[in-house]
């Protein structure tokens, strides 16, 4: 609890926590995954299921576009407020920040729904809650109940009830008393030991270092402006009056007549006539005094201490510094690699989270769109009576791709995916996923229906033959 405090308070007031964190969430989930659906046609076969290849097809096109549109729809949510991808964003930043939080999935006749519940939540219930658990068998660990095996059974949440000021505790079953689907879940940040139930911030290790770089950065910042509040100084030699000519000034602004020597005004008759023509202060500085501006008092150090700081806090949080701070200054080829290393963190991390969300939702909302008979799929309701997890799963097989990349010179990433298209180790649609260009086979459709307008045919006649070319 103290450390996802501390980690949201971080991210709140400190700039390098915001820069690294919101680097994570806008590049692994921002505008959010796109559903690739892959249904596995060699089980489905092994299981004496077959499809053509035009079922197959129109399987792919149905669930992709209707999940893809499902997704950026508020029914996606429980309090209809944001979509599917905007709280996979809530998700992801959420598991980073706070190190977990619960996921609670409603079915409604519009389909399944999402509702965000905070790790800070879930909490161990009161006494009666803990005799309920061990009266059935099972036990509880902050705020989750396990079975024998140690998988999770139900999550105790505290909510807030408006006759008991502490609030009350609710129970939330992690499988439906009916359907027996998976409809509540644990998304998780960091665990440093497989034993741990709960996580922890992924940013744990660096808010110390974090925290003292951020007071250290607001002491040199606070040190330079104390110093231009000072401007001048007034330096007095051994022949000096002592006199200060701030004193005078300021006796002047407040109309005290201040008798001076002779000598001085008319020193003071001249500087206001140069005042009055070029618009400048000049200062009548008394007999042994100098006027001395002063040095602006910045640590020179400050910059190279806070970098090499900055490139270990951000090689912590597996984000190379180039990319946190959008500055590629190197060649081509060292900003590439730069760009590359960071794309592999992003596909690990993409990768996990649409484990950890969006497959599990996806599959809830296949088996409501087959059972509705909106996307057909022979055998799955067969399957599903019969507990066959092997034809299940290979209906639902799929992947989420996001954003890749972008690219330095896209000249020759375009000149890439081409050699690599003609030696045959990617196809044209990976090749238009790696360039960030939608997809192939909805470009295509559209290349040809733009070609029939540009290219519109004419019909000529032989005049010999009479043949229509």
């Amino acid at each position: 609890q103290r450390l996802s405090l501390r980690s949201y308070d971080s991210y709140l007031k400190t700039d390098t926590v915001k820069i690294l964190t919101q680097k994570h969430v806008d590049w692994v989930v921002g505008s959010g995954l796109k559903l690739q659906c892959e249904p596995d046609s060699d089980v489905l076969g092994f299981e004496g299921i077959t499809l053509s290849v035009d079922a197959l097809m129109l399987f792919k096109k149905k669930a992709e576009s209707r999940f893809n549109l499902y997704a950026n729809s508020k029914y996606a949510d429980y309090s209809r407020q944001r979509t599917l991808n905007q709280l996979a964003n809530d998700f992801y930043k959420a598991k980073r920040l706070s190190g977990d939080v619960l996921v609670i999935c409603r079915i409604e006749a519009t389909g399944p729904n999402v509702q965000f519940i905070s790790g800070s939540h879930v909490k161990t219930p009161s006494a009666d809650f803990l005799n309920d658990v061990k009266s059935r068998g099972n036990y509880e660990k902050h705020g989750i109940e396990f079975n024998e095996r140690g998988e999770h059974v139900a999550y105790f949440i505290q909510v807030i009830d408006k006759d008991n000021f502490l609030g009350k505790f609710e129970r939330i079953l992690c499988y439906g008393e009916k359907s027996k689907r998976k409809l509540s879940w644990m998304i998780y940040g960091e665990k440093i030991s497989p034993d741990h139930v709960r996580a922890i911030p992924q940013l744990t290790q660096t808010l110390e270092k974090v925290a003292k770089l951020d007071r250290y950065t607001e002491a040199t910042v606070g040190k330079a402006e104390q110093g231009a509040n000072i401007p001048y100084s007034i330096e007095h030699d051994q022949y000096s009056t002592g006199e200060d000519i701030l004193t005078e000034i300021k006796n002047r602004k407040n109309n005290i007549v201040v008798d001076v020597d002779a000598n001085h005004k008319l020193a003071d008759g001249l500087a206001n006539k140069i005042t009055e023509t070029t618009s400048n202060q000049v200062f009548n500085m008394p007999v042994g005094a100098k006027l001395k501006g002063m040095a602006p008092t910045t640590d020179t150090s400050y910059e190279a201490f806070e970098r090499a700081n900055f490139n270990k806090i951000a090689a912590a949080a597996n984000v190379p510094p180039e990319v946190a701070l959008q500055m590629y200054n190197s060649n081509y080829s060292a900003s590439r690699a730069a760009i590359n290393g960071w794309g592999y963190v992003v596909d690990i991390d993409r990768n996990d989270f649409a484990i950890d969300f969006y497959i599990p939702f996806y599959k809830l909302w296949l088996e409501v769109e087959i059972l509705k008979n909106k996307i057909e799929a022979p055998g799955y309701v067969t399957a599903l009576d019969n507990e066959d997890f092997m034809v299940i799963e290979a209906y639902s097989k799929c992947r989420f791709i996001g954003k890749n990349m972008p690219h330095i010179d896209p000249l020759k990433e375009v000149k890439a995916a081409e050699l690599m298209i003609e030696l045959g180790i990617v196809s044209r649609e990976q090749a238009t996923e790696m360039l960030n260009q939608g997809e192939w086979y909805s470009n295509n459709q559209k290349i040809l229906e733009e070609d029939k307008v540009i290219f519109k045919p004419v019909v000529i006649k032989t005049p010999k033959e009479n043949d229509t070319i």
